[in-house]
C-alpha cells in the first residue's frame, strides 16, 4: 500500500503533509505540534495539556466554546485533541467539501486563541477532576506510576496531566508564553488526509491561515530521556483486583530493531492466542485482561506486561509473567514468529481504512522523525525480521536485573 503524499513547507517553516485517499468522501485535518510534557519544567507540569483544553474556549472569530462547537456541529464533523509526552494534536474529521472551514477553525484555535483567565479558572478545576478520575481508576493509575518509575529522573517520568498544584498555578500568561515558545514554524505540522482535492489550492489555503505563524525550524526536545533504577513498587488502594505493570527498558523509535521487538511483544501478549493470554487467563483463570505493550519515544522505550488479577493470586500472576518474559528469547518458535507477522500485517490495513488512521500513521512519523514512511515499507521491514534478530533483542533486553514493576491494590500479608 503506497500513498501519493505531498510534503512541503510554508514560507515560515510550518510543515504541510497531504495524503490523498481513493474512494473516501471524508477528510481529516490534523495539526500536530512537537511539544508535550517532556518539554515542561517541574513547575510547568501539565501546561501542555491545559493549553490543549484552553484553545477550545474561543478565538477572535469564534469567541466562545459554543461558537466553536456550533461551527463544527453545523457541518456534522468530529473534533477533538490529545496531549502526549512528545506531541500535542488537534483534529477535525469532516466531509471533504468542508475542508476550508475545518482549516479555518483549527488555524484560529492555534494562532489567535483568547485564553481568557475566567475560563481558565474554571477549566483548571475541570482538569483537577480529571486527575481525580484517573486516581480512582487503578488500571490507569498502574500505567502512570509504571512510566513514572521507568523514566524516573527525566521529564518523561512525570504525568502528562501534571499535578493539582501545578495545574491550579497555571495562568493565561503562562499559556501564552508556552505557546510562543513551541507553537511556531517547523515545530507545527498540518496533515490533511482523505479526499484532499486540488493539492495546490489546499496548500494555498493553509498558507493563508497559518502564514502569520512565527518563523522557525524544527525544535529539539529540551531534555534527554532516561531510566530510573530497577525496583518494585506497591501503591495501596482498596480495589477488587490488583492491577500491575511489569517491564524492562527497551529501545527508541529510531532503533532498526524495533520491528523485531514489536514481534516479540505480539508473541508475548499481543492477542488472544498469545502466550500470556493463554497462560494467565485461559489456563489459570487469574485475569480478565493481560496484555504486552511497547513504548518507543524519541530516545527511550520499554517492553511491559499489564494485567488485572485476583487479589489472592497476585503473587502467582507476577511470578508467571516474569517467567514468561525471561524465557521468551530462548523459546520463541518459527510458528509463533510467523503468526506474529501475520497478526501485524493483518491489522495494518484495518488501521488505514479511515482518514484519521492515515493522518496518524504518516503524521507522527513526519512530526518527530521528519520522514515519510509508506505502509509497504513497514510491511517489508516486518516480513524481513529473522528469528535470530528476535531472539537477540529479547535476550539483550529482558533480564531479571532490569525488571521494574508497579502494583496498585490492597497490600497483602
Amino acid at each position: 500500500m503506497i500513498f501519493n503524499t505531498t510534503y512541503t513547507k510554508l514560507s515560515n517553516g510550518v510543515r504541510v503533509l497531504l495524503v490523498p485517499m481513493a474512494g473516501v468522501e471524508s477528510v481529516t485535518t490534523m495539526i500536530l505540534v512537537k511539544t508535550g510534557s517532556r518539554n515542561e519544567t517541574e513547575e510547568q507540569a501539565g501546561i501542555s495539556h491545559v493549553l490543549e483544553h484552553m484553545v477550545f474556549k474561543g478565538t477572535k472569530k469564534y469567541p466562545s466554546p459554543m461558537a466553536i462547537a456550533e461551527a463544527v456541529d453545523g457541518i456534522g464533523a468530529e473534533q477533538n485533541a490529545f496531549t502526549s509526552k512528545e506531541y500535542t494534536g488537534y483534529y477535525i474529521t469532516s466531509a471533504a467539501q468542508h475542508l476550508p472551514l475545518a482549516l479555518d477553525i483549527q488555524s484560529e484555535m492555534l494562532t489567535v486563541p483568547l485564553l481568557p483567565q475566567d475560563d481558565l479558572n474554571r477549566e483548571r478545576e475541570v482538569i483537577v477532576e480529571e486527575i481525580n478520575m484517573y486516581e480512582d481508576q487503578p488500571m490507569a493509575k498502574a500505567g502512570e506510576e509504571f512510566e513514572n518509575l521507568m523514566y524516573a529522573g527525566s521529564s518523561l517520568g512525570r504525568e502528562i496531566i501534571g499535578t493539582k498544584e501545578t495545574v491550579r498555578a497555571t495562568t493565561s500568561e503562562h499559556l501564552r508564553k508556552y505557546m510562543g515558545e513551541w507553537y511556531y514554524g517547523g515545530n507545527m505540522l498540518v496533515v490533511v488526509a482523505g479526499k484532499v482535492g486540488d493539492k495546490k489550492e489546499v496548500i494555498e489555503q493553509i498558507e493563508a491561515k497559518l502564514g502569520s505563524v512565527k518563523q522557525g525550524g524544527i525544535m529539539d526536545y529540551v531534555s534527554a530521556g532516561g531510566y530510573g533504577k530497577a525496583e518494585a513498587r506497591h501503591y495501596k488502594k482498596k480495589t477488587e483486583q490488583a492491577h500491575f505493570y511489569m517491564g524492562v527498558p527497551a529501545i527508541s523509535m529510531h532503533d532498526p530493531r524495533r520491528y523485531a521487538l514489536q514481534l516479540s511483544q505480539v508473541v508475548l501478549g499481543g492477542g488472544m492466542s498469545s502466550r500470556l493470554f493463554n497462560e494467565i487467563r485461559e489456563k489459570r483463570g487469574l485475569a480478565y485482561y493481560v496484555k504486552a505493550d511497547i513504548d518507543m519515544t524519541y530516545d527511550t522505550g520499554y517492553l511491559a506486561v499489564r494485567a488485572g488479577v485476583k487479589l489472592s493470586q497476585l503473587a502467582e500472576a507476577l511470578k508467571v509473567v516474569k517467567e514468561e518474559m525471561l524465557k521468551l528469547g530462548g523459546t520463541i518458535t518459527e510458528a509463533e514468529l510467523t503468526k506474529a507477522k501475520e497478526y501485524l500485517l493483518g491489522r495494518m490495513p484495518l488501521s488505514l481504512e479511515e482518514s484519521m488512521g492515515v493522518a496518524q500513521f504518516f503524521g507522527m512519523r513526519v512530526l518527530i522523525k521528519d520522514e515519510i514512511v509508506q505502509p509497504d515499507q513497514v510491511v517489508k521491514k516486518i516480513k524481513d525480521v529473522t528469528m535470530e534478530e528476535v531472539k537477540a533483542i529479547c535476550e539483550e533486553l529482558v533480564k531479571e536485573s532490569e525488571i521494574r514493576s508497579v502494583v496498585v491494590g490492597p497490600k497483602q500479608n
